[in-house]
């Protein structure tokens, strides 16, 4: 008896530890391959011509990558005022900035930084939950034509890369060069012209 109550304890001591290894296991699992890489959303009902004027205004580390990214896709007349007098987001000032310096078309880059909310990470301890918007204006029409969002699943560090990876695939997700949602596409492919043409 004592020997068969043995037997059943090590016997049921072993299928707890087997459970208990099995969900560590599962809680412990890495994030799949594809968790790297932005989550974006975006769509246009109107994009400037080349020859168009772009006014690039917003947060002076977007704004430098979205002027990086129109050059590289043959928007060459772009203008950037100095970073003091660009601190607010509203449309109206900025159309009225954009309408000032003779431009066509208004590009606002705003990023937003959290410490919770990630979509698979709820506190993100020292990491950040960034967002990077992006809102194309046509200063004819006073209003919105083209809109752009990036932000990763999970929280990231703060530092230029994340940001440039999120605005390269912001603003190509607007323009039309990849659809939305996540997709293994490196940033670094979606800051370059690529081989898309964007649908006006």
């Amino acid at each position: 008896m004592g020997r068969q109550y043995r037997i059943g304890s090590t016997v049921t001591l072993t299928c707890v530890l087997s459970i208990l290894l099995l969900l560590e296991g599962c809680y412990s699992t890495p994030p799949s391959s594809g968790v790297h890489f932005p989550i974006a959303n975006g769509s246009h009902t109107l994009l400037p011509s080349e020859r168009q004027r772009i006014f690039i205004w917003g947060d002076p580390l977007l704004t430098r990558v979205a002027d990086e990214w129109l050059r590289s896709h043959q928007y060459l007349n772009t203008l950037i005022p100095p970073p003091l007098s660009h601190t607010s987001s509203d449309h109206q000032v900025a159309l009225a900035a954009a309408t000032e310096a003779n431009a066509e078309f208004v590009l606002i880059l705003e990023r937003e930084e959290l410490k919770e909310g990630a979509l698979t990470q709820p506190n993100c301890g020292a990491l950040f939950n960034i967002n990077v918007d992006v809102r194309g204006l046509s200063v004819e029409r006073q209003e919105a034509v083209l809109r752009g969002n990036a932000h990763y699943p999970h929280c990231v560090e703060h530092n230029d890369q994340t940001f440039q990876n999120l605005t390269c695939q912001a603003l190509a997700t607007a323009w039309g060069f990849r659809p939305p949602g996540q997709l293994e596409i490196p940033s670094h492919l979606a800051c370059t012209a690529g081989q898309a043409t964007p649908n006006r």
